[in-house]
Order: structure tokens, then sequence, then C-alpha cells
């Protein structure tokens, strides 16, 4: 991905909106870490809906 692509990418997460504003100025390993964290949140949530829905019907 380039540096373009990843800023896109955090920006349409519409996560970490604390970041937007200084995204150009970041290193490709600090975008990185900031997708992966949006990523891990992802994964997190995904999971908990998943528990709830699984114990809902049990």
């Amino acid at each position: 991905m380039t540096k373009k692509d990843k800023i896109a990418f955090i920006k349409s997460s519409k996560r970490k909106t604390h970041v937007y504003n200084d995204l150009n100025r970041y290193s490709d390993q600090e975008l990185n870490d900031v997708i992966r964290e949006i990523v891990q949140g992802l994964i997190r949530e995904s999971e908990i809906i998943a528990n709830a829905y699984i114990n809902g019907y049990r």
C-alpha cells in the first residue's frame, strides 16, 4: 500500500479521528501501527458481537 492508500484507509475507517490532521507527518511504520490498531479493534468488536449472538441463542 502506498502512503496515500494507508491514509485513505485510516480515514475511511472513521476511527482514530484524533490523528486525521497529522497523518501526512506520520512515517510508514506509524501508519502501519495505526492500521494495525484499527484492524485489531474491528476484530475485537466482531468477536464481541459473535459471542453475544451465540450466547443469545443458547
